[in-house]
């Protein structure tokens, strides 16, 4: 058989139609190489009454031949369907013209479960929009978040990026013997450079070997273009590294996880060894010798990028873009093809002073050349992070460097590229906790009519008030007289019941202040915020006038983008036209009021600069910033568990299984377990007859419920390890120290982010059993986290809505105890092997 070229049917390239011509019969293979468990093409093939095969390595495939027919123009076409849905058209030239596609949600949840139910109509989606319905906006997205894997990749190649030893490693890149000896050597350069350094003194281990192989690394150019041979092995695992995990729902430690990977590309820097084509001095592209390299990627969708890419060398308007001007230009291409003409992108770096006035210089450069060629204008929201990232055991240097980036974002509001601000991060902290900064927000904002007040809220269901909070910390915050901000709540997904009082005042609220809510499915279905749509509120905000708009959340990490996401929205939520008119309109109000803010401060500014550089203009600003006296931190009061309760840390013990124990401690404020008798009679039953040589337990920090009974009754049997917050209010730390439990630090201050040590220290080290009586978000993303290490054996009761929906995801990867093959006997052989 020819070749005749292949298709995609997602937007990550998981879901492979490779195409064959033999005697004139066009046939095609299905194949999902990135997705280990098997889980997606099965459940494909069932949804779409297609026979499995497996290829030559094993692998399960879809095999099959596509139909030729003779349209209208007497001109051959071949029509590739699933189950009846025209997919594609194929024509004799090679050319596909997609006309459906299975969205990011969809194979997400199709490759996490053994059981898929989800209508063929939700999962193969045909790609047309309304004209007048056609979102044109994306109001909520993340710098390092939007662009797809093949355009970084293309980017890595063009800038000549260094690409450390540490992610050769971690990914299993293949390397020529040439690029093998060269690292070799260069790694004892680093290390010896190091040593003399004193920059390796007091790390052993991994560490040891990690900050060696950080120091140590290749150009990436030459890593792809000078190893051809390996690149077709390479690429698609440096591709899968730069979104979250493809066989299921990730959480937030996957989603940090991958920020880390795409930072190397879009904060990279250039390799030393970098060859500048210009010959005179820094300046992006391959060497000439090269070049002629580039159309034999494997990937022509990275080829015809980095194509792009040299040929836009030639252009002076982009003749000298650094990395970040080529990432903005690019975002906007992006966008342009996806008929969006407005962005505004959170970015951490305009709040730090020794960066943001380069940045803006970097964004006055290059947006207006941007803007000429794709219409599409972008702005930025200066992102703030509710929990400041702590490396230490003391948070005083974090909490120093908030509120500086409190400072720099007052110098920085004027600018007509800064929309406002956003506060950003994974939701585990209560926003009454960010009163202080939200102030501090709101006060930036009275000399700014048009400012934009962003807050992440109701992501997950454990902080219910948040979103409601958000508005009332908004508005008590005004100064007399000033008008309310444009406030945007990002997610808004959980709240209080819309039909309670507080509900209701909620409702209230948000009409009286014009808060816009934003909305991206695709991010809420792959973090693990949402397992089932018929909870999803859009509806029910929509019916009540409220204003809602949509976004992708930084859409390239999640397989997505705008076309995708309302397709999603529609199809998922059942959205009428009537609604997604309503979503239309409101986003038509955000983009008038984004372009008259824009004009008004373009205006302003160039009366402010009067003839000064950009960058010299806001440095001059920085250096006018006196050290903040006043930390805009909450609570106070709190103790570092590492001290508190240092005489009960101890390590997990090994060669035991751990028994984790989810009913109490992983509840939202406002739910409240109620034990139920078979409860019970389990744990008594794993006390009495379990082996304490051969399992421990785990609890959480707050020992309610059948977490507590455990405690009470287990009379010293055996070993039981409560995790622990990083720090904990004097109550905890005395409920601690009276139960005398033994003790695991978390390396988060939120109980809600005490599922990150479940993964860290037992799921993705060692096999062990999970019994989830009950619990919210936090207790589904100890569920997901076991689920993801491969080596939990998972218990579910039934009586727990939250939980019970959650297991219906991960069908064949759960367990229901009230599952007649279900017993403590039963548990006990899985503890005891």
């Amino acid at each position: 058989m020819a070749n005749f070229g292949r298709f995609y049917l997602d937007k990550e390239k998981d879901m492979i139609v490779e195409l064959s011509m033999e005697e004139g019969e066009l046939h095609y293979e299905l194949r999902t190489p990135n997705h280990g468990t098997g889980n997606l093409i099965t459940n494909l093939a069932a949804c779409c009454d297609l026979p499995l095969s497996f290829d030559d390595a094993g692998l399960k495939v879809i095999r099959g031949t596509v139909p030729c027919y003779i349209n209208a123009n007497n001109e051959e076409v071949y029509i590739f369907r699933l189950k009846g849905t025209k997919v594609a058209n194929i024509y004799p030239d090679g050319a596909v013209e997609m006309k459906a596609s299975i969205p990011a949600i969809s194979k997400t949840l199709m490759s996490q479960t053994k059981d898929y139910h989800i209508d063929f109509q939700k999962t193969v989606v045909k790609t047309y929009i309304f004209k007048e319905c056609k979102f044109r906006t994306d109001l909520h997205t993340h710098m390092n978040g939007n662009l797809p894997a093949d355009v970084l990749i293309a980017l890595g190649i063009h800038h000549q990026i260094f690409y450390p030893l540490y992610y050769i490693k971690k990914l299993g890149l293949r390397l020529s013997e040439a690029q093998r000896a060269e690292l070799g050597a260069a790694r004892k350069e680093a290390e010896e450079r190091l040593l003399s350094e004193g920059a390796l003194e007091g790390l052993v281990g991994k560490y040891y070997d990690r900050k060696i192989d950080d120091e140590t690394g290749i150009n990436f150019a030459r890593l792809i273009l000078e190893n051809l041979p390996d690149a077709a092995y390479n690429i698609p695992r440096i591709r899968n590294s730069l979104a979250v995990m493809k066989d299921g729902q990730a959480v937030f430690t996957n989603l940090e996880k991958i920020y880390l990977y795409r930072y190397v590309f879009t904060k990279g820097h250039a390799a030393a060894d970098a060859e500048w084509p210009t010959g005179d001095g820094p300046g992006a592209g391959v060497p000439a010798r090269m070049f002629p390299l580039i159309n034999q990627l494997p990937d022509p969708e990275i080829a015809d990028a980095l194509l792009q890419m040299e040929a836009d060398r030639q252009n002076p308007a982009y003749a000298h873009f650094t990395l970040f001007q080529n990432k903005l230009l690019w975002i906007a291409r992006h966008y342009q093809q996806t008929g969006v003409v407005y962005a505004e992108i959170s970015d951490t770096s305009l709040v730090k002073k020794a960066q943001a006035p380069y940045v803006l210089r970097q964004i006055h450069e290059c947006m207006p050349a941007i803007t000429r060629e794709t219409g599409v204008l972008l702005r930025f929201l200066a992102a703030l992070r509710r929990i400041p990232l702590v490396f230490g055991p003391d948070a005083r240097d974090s909490l120093y460097s908030l509120r500086e980036n409190l400072q720099v974002l007052k110098q920085v509001a004027m600018d007509p590229y800064v929309a406002g601000s956003d506060i950003v991060g994974e939701e585990i902290s209560d926003v009454l906790d960010l009163k202080p900064l939200i102030r501090e927000i709101v006060a930036i904002a009275a000399n700014d009519p048009t400012y934009v007040v962003r807050i992440h809220a109701g992501e997950n269901d454990s902080l219910r008030d948040n979103v409601y909070n958000s508005i009332r910390c908004v508005k008590e915050a005004l100064a007399p007289g000033q008008a309310m901000p444009h406030i945007r709540i990002g997610h808004g997904l959980y709240t209080a019941n819309l039909s309670s009082a507080k509900g209701r005042q909620m409702i209230a609220d948000l009409k009286e202040s014009g808060t816009v809510l934003e909305f991206q499915i695709t991010s809420n279905v792959r973090l693990n915020n949402l397992s089932s749509m018929s909870k999803h509120p859009l509806k029910a905000y929509l019916k009540e006038g409220i204003l809602c708009v949509q976004g992708t959340d930084g859409g390239a990490l999640y397989g997505t983008d705008s076309i995708d996401e309302e397709l999603s929205l529609e199809k998922m939520l059942d959205l009428s036209k009537d609604d997604l008119l309503a979503m239309r309109a409101a986003e038509d109000r955000v983009l008038k009021a984004s372009y008259a803010a824009f004009d008004m401060k373009s205006t302003a500014l160039k009366a402010a600069l009067n003839g000064a550089e950009i960058e010299a203009f806001y440095t001059a600003r920085m250096e006018a910033i006196e050290p903040p006296a006043q930390s805009p931190a909450g609570r106070r009061g709190k103790l570092f568990a590492q001290e508190a309760l240092a005489s009960q840390i101890a390590p997990l013990m090994q060669g035991r299984m751990p028994v984790v124990v989810m009913g109490g401690s992983f509840n939202n404020d406002k739910h409240v377990t109620r034990m139920l008798p078979e409860g019970q009679q389990l744990i008594d039953y794993l006390l009495e007859h379990g082996d304490p040589d051969k399992m421990f337990f785990v609890v959480g920090h707050e020992l309610k419920a059948y977490e507590k009974y455990l405690v009470q009754h287990n009379q010293g049997r055996f070993a039981i390890y409560m995790v622990v917050p990083k720090t904990l209010t004097e109550k905890e730390k005395e409920r601690a120290e009276a139960s005398g439990l033994k003790v695991r630090v978390s390396i988060e201050t939120s109980k809600m982010g005490l599922y990150k040590t479940y993964a860290y220290e037992i799921f993705r080290r060692r096999p062990s059993v999970v019994i989830a009586m009950d619990g919210n978000s936090a207790a589904s993303n100890v569920i997901q986290e076991a689920k993801n290490g491969k080596q939990a054996v998972i218990y579910i009761n039934p009586h727990s809505r939250v939980l019970t929906a959650k297991a219906r995801t991960l069908g064949g990867y759960t367990r229901m105890l009230d599952d007649p093959e279900v017993s403590g006997a039963e548990i006990l052989k899985e503890v005891e092997g």
